[in-house]
């Protein structure tokens, strides 16, 4: 049961984006991350826009990339998440967003074994999957974000999110249809563990 919240695959290992080849002239690049208990997304930190242009003035930090993973509040915000806690994400439940703001993802040494694979995407879709993530902050009546936590990593916050989780929308399904809003040919029906994106991604273009 556990493995709703635990399931994860393997992706290349992690590397700066910096570090490699560009994609075409006229697209940009997201990563998708698998920190081995879920799946989240990177965005390099000069390319939000839209909606998410707002996140960095909670951070203290001008960093190269910001990573993003949504998921059940209690169980994603607990140090140590007990049995009844992972039970009870799989029902309907709140929802929380950790951003985090990284220097340098290839040597976070508090990130031993990510993996990341780095995709292309035009202008056009990249604002419509940055408009998708800011759809799951919660805006407060200041028409600001809600901090709700500090994060586990350094240079990360939980934030408010109005999604609902459970068994059936987990962080893997909300990885898949952010994808899909970004004009990717990925399908989230019936996605729940990290192995079935990543699965989907082998078929996808990557900037190599």
């Amino acid at each position: 049961m556990m493995a709703f919240l635990t399931g994860c695959a393997t992706l290349p290992p992690v590397s700066s984006h910096a570090a490699t080849a560009a994609c075409a002239r006229d697209r940009s690049e997201i990563g998708v991350i698998d920190i081995g208990w879920h799946t989240g997304l990177i965005i390099p930190a000069d390319e939000m826009q839209g909606d998410l242009k707002f996140v960095p003035q909670y951070f203290r930090v001008k960093p190269h990339d910001w990573i993003f993973g949504w998921g059940n509040r209690r169980y994603y915000m607990a140090e140590n998440p007990s049995v009844w806690e992972g039970i009870s994400a799989l029902l309907p439940s709140h929802s929380v967003m950790l951003i985090r703001a990284v220097e340098n993802l290839s040597a976070a040494s508090d990130l031993p074994g990510v993996k990341v694979r780095w995709l292309p995407v035009t202008p056009e879709n990249l604002h419509r999957l940055d408009n998708y993530i800011a759809a799951f902050l919660t805006v407060n009546h200041t028409d600001g974000l809600t901090v709700v936590g500090a994060g586990p990593y350094p240079r990360s916050k939980f934030f408010a999110s109005p999604g609902t989780y459970d068994a059936f929308h987990t962080c893997n399904t909300w990885t898949v249809t952010a994808l899909k809003t970004a004009g990717y040919p990925v399908h989230p029906a019936g996605v729940i563990f990290a192995g079935q994106v990543l699965s989907q991604l082998k078929t996808l273009p990557v900037c190599k």
